[in-house]
């Protein structure tokens, strides 16, 4: 019974999220509908580039987000606040070892990540093409660089932290042990990405993620993880258009990074075990 409850209210929890999605998409269309309606015309192809342009798309991603913070995150607060009694060492979780283990996961998880991305593009190339074109959207010069990093790096990690993990897997484990709770949770992270090549990886994202969720019970070790894999992208840009690093020596030091990956996702999974050692998880 237990596993159905727990089961129910994480598919509830999914579709939350990509129904409003889907709610602001029409949304735009019906106050098109009603601008020209009221006969105010809108050239096609302004319509087209209305909705095809990125920052736009990025303000819209923003406004979902700010409504699944206000609105999840104001939920998980009262029923944690009233229903869970564990205590969250925030402490621990800022001290120096746990944040620069967590941001060591999201270092090498970045480059495992490249992996991935690498085979897709090899199987699934026309996937892959498309995937190339989404991250266009996300581009530091879209927006002004503040505001896409605010959005993409601060905003979006908060919303989804509190939906996928806050929400979702602490719902799972409730009904599950650890392993099938954090599988579970991280397809759908990668079923609400909607494409093949974020699908993947971030349902192993997100396997890693409720792994940190359950070490630290707390979102705060999560969030830092996510917020330093999504600057690290604008971070590397930065780094090497300041430094003009060849494109030789960057295609070398990605290959030797992508080589590190693996053993050094380990390394830092262990720490995570040695610094939360009492924290054990069920199998």
């Amino acid at each position: 019974m237990k596993k159905f409850k727990s089961t129910g209210f994480a598919v509830l929890y999914l579709a939350i999220p990509i129904l409003l999605q889907f709610i602001i998409g029409i949304e735009l269309q019906i106050h098109i509908m009603l601008m020209q309606w009221r006969g105010k015309e809108i050239p096609d192809n302004i319509l087209k580039q209305m909705l095809r342009d990125y920052g736009f798309n990025l303000i819209l991603i923003a406004m979902t987000n700010l409504i699944l913070i206000a609105g999840m995150g104001s939920w998980y607060y009262f029923i944690r606040k009233r229903r869970d009694v564990s205590a969250v060492d925030y402490r621990k979780i800022l001290s120096l070892k746990t944040v620069a283990c967590v941001a060591a996961l999201a270092f090498f998880a970045q480059y495992a990540c490249s992996i991935v991305m690498t085979v897709i593009s090899v199987t699934f190339p026309h996937s892959f093409r498309n995937y190339v074109k989404l991250m266009e959207g996300v581009d530091i010069n879209v927006l002004p660089a503040w505001a896409t990093l605010f959005i993409v790096a601060v905003w979006a990690p908060l919303a989804e932290e509190i939906v996928f993990r806050a929400m979702i897997f602490r719902t799972l484990r409730k009904g599950f042990a650890f392993w099938p709770a954090a599988i579970l949770s991280g397809l759908a992270f990668g079923v609400y990405h909607m494409n093949l090549v974020q699908g993947v990886y971030a349902s192993l994202l997100g396997v890693l993620l409720a792994y940190i969720y359950e070490k630290t019970n707390s979102i705060l070790g999560v969030y830092m993880f996510h917020l330093v894999f999504n600057l690290m992208n604008y971070v590397q840009s930065f780094v090497q258009q300041q430094l003009g690093i060849p494109q030789l020596l960057q295609g070398l030091i990605t290959l030797v990074l992508m080589a590190a990956a693996v053993p050094g996702l380990a390394a830092c999974i262990y720490w995570l075990s040695r610094i939360y050692r009492k924290q054990g998880i069920e199998n």
